[in-house]
């Protein structure tokens, strides 16, 4: 067999592999049992009625709206502010600098909980809401400076030097010549960071509060104490909806800023 048919096989076995939880997740959504169990047993679509028709799901997912939305926000200002910092200008320990913004991306979300816990509380931010997001603005900048980043490594320098002979000052050009030209590199900053912080769990359950629940936390406290398929009711339309939100945003979004 030649490699190239191997790696093909391994290909196709990664991807069902990747599939396959989904998959489970979106047919356990529809059993007509009222436990988990796979394969599901019947069909109905009552748990997704439940899903919709349950208060207790509304006022997690608009916390977890806000939160992502004002976070991913806070996250793609800094983060094209320190991109192009770092970018344009040579300043001693850059490197290190560059590498502390991007340490989100290493660091265990366990560490980050517990580090950040103990700084709101000797600040004495008590806030759930502003506790929430500022933490995940840390956890989503690293994704905005990747994003733009790389964007502005394949911006053509010439562009913005013909601004500011024309008279532009370094803000203007910035506004209006650098930032429409990386659009998609904005972009695909914003989508991903929106994903990660609207997705967080183990982050929020050091910091939220008993008034501020986000959905991420609702469903971790149904999986301990009330298993049964409306969970995957709701993760499925999480996931249609994450997918949905990724088709549209692939008509802009720059995968080179990720994958190259």
């Amino acid at each position: 067999m030649r490699p190239i048919k191997v790696f093909q096989i391994l290909n196709i076995f990664f991807y069902i592999f990747l599939a396959a939880p989904l998959l489970i997740v979106i047919l356990t959504s529809f059993s007509d049992s009222s436990y988990l169990v796979f394969p599901p047993k019947g069909f109905t679509l009552s748990w997704y009625e439940h899903v919709f028709t349950d208060g207790r799901y509304l006022q997690p997912f608009i916390n977890s709206l806000i939160v992502a939305i004002v976070s991913t926000g806070f996250a793609l200002v800094l983060g094209i502010m320190i991109s192009l910092a770092i970018k344009r200008y040579d300043f001693k320990f850059k490197g290190l600098i560059s590498s502390l913004f991007l340490s989100p991306l290493i660091v265990p979300t366990l560490l980050l909980g517990i580090g950040l816990l103990i700084l709101f509380s000797n600040l004495g931010v008590t806030n759930a809401y502003v506790r929430l997001i500022l933490a995940h603005t840390v956890l989503t900048i690293p994704y905005v400076i990747r994003a733009v980043s790389a964007g502005l490594s394949k911006l053509n320098p010439s562009v913005e030097e013909a601004s500011r002979v024309l008279g532009a000052s370094p803000f203007l050009t910035t506004f209006l010549v650098t930032l429409p030209l990386i659009r998609p590199a904005l972009i695909s900053g914003a989508f991903f960071g929106f994903i990660i912080s609207f997705d967080e769990l183990v982050v929020a359950l050091f910091l939220t509060s008993s008034n501020v629940v986000t959905l991420p936390i609702l469903i971790y406290s149904d999986i301990q104490f009330n298993l049964d398929p409306s969970i995957s009711a709701i993760s499925s339309v999480l996931i249609i909806g994450t997918v949905i939100l990724g088709l549209i945003s692939m008509k802009f979004i720059d995968k080179k800023s990720f994958f190259g």
